[in-house]
């Protein structure tokens, strides 16, 4: 969840709260951000220099100049495709605003709803197409699940912070070696069904798994029989349809 990787975000949103909000979710995950109140000053902002930035976050509802006003300027002046646009909105529907959007050059639409895992989960899949592409391909979606795993003789604790069918990611303060075979219990939201798995871990990012919430380790799972991996992969679809990410 955390990335090596650091790139430059501006951030366009009216609320103080808002942008403080998304600030710090982005920089904890790795990221350098830059702030516009409004639609004007994203257009100042841009001017000044635009080669450097590698995402904007734009709000749809900002005065003066709103997000619409900013997309079709972008058109007109040589912005777009310059760089990707990811639209947040806490009024518009999505279903509602997604084709005019994608018309305007959008690259992709977010409530003001979305929890800290949802929004890098946005975020990365945005700025790192290769990563999500490497290898086989696989839907994985953003998740918040308590978990307990065995590492050993050991029960320990943790959260599973996104989900595909055929692995996890794991944030937890047990340090865990790159090879290791955990034994994970946990139950998915809205099925009541507890999953009882094995897998291996990856890869981690355990020199920041202490200190922040998107440090951990990426587990494949090894043991399962093809029902529970046909369930998973059926709750993965459902959520990627329900958090709109199939609309991007």
């Amino acid at each position: 969840m955390i990335t090596k990787d650091s790139k430059s975000i501006l951030i366009a949103d009216d609320s103080v709260f808002f942008r403080t909000k998304l600030s710090d979710i982005l920089v904890e995950a790795g990221h350098k951000v830059r702030f516009a109140k409004d639609g004007r000053e994203v257009i100042n902002e841009l001017r000044i220099d635009s080669k450097g930035l590698d995402l904007m976050m734009l709000d749809l509802q900002m005065p003066d100049i709103d997000g619409f006003g900013v997309l079709k300027w972008l058109n007109e002046n040589g912005y777009r495709g310059k760089f990707p646009v990811l639209v947040i909105t806490g009024v518009y529907e999505p279903v509602r605003v997604m084709e005019q959007l994608r018309e305007l050059g959008a690259t992709g639409l977010m409530t003001k709803g979305s929890t800290p895992e949802q929004i890098i989960f946005r975020v990365n899949r945005i700025l790192f197409p290769d990563k999500v592409q490497h290898g086989t391909p696989r839907e994985r979606v953003p998740v918040s699940l308590p978990v307990d795993f065995m590492l050993g003789d050991t029960v320990r604790t943790g959260f599973l912070l996104n989900l595909s069918d055929s692995g996890t990611f794991l944030h937890t303060k047990t340090e865990l070696l790159v090879g290791s075979m955990v034994h994970l219990k946990f139950t998915l939201p809205g099925t009541g069904r507890l999953l009882d798995l094995k897998g291996i871990v990856k890869w981690s990012t355990n020199e920041v798994a202490n200190k922040t919430l998107f440090g951990g380790y990426g587990i494949m799972f090894t043991s399962f029989s093809e029902e529970e991996q046909a369930f998973l992969k059926s709750f993965v679809t459902s959520e990627i349809k329900r958090l709109g990410l199939d609309t991007e």
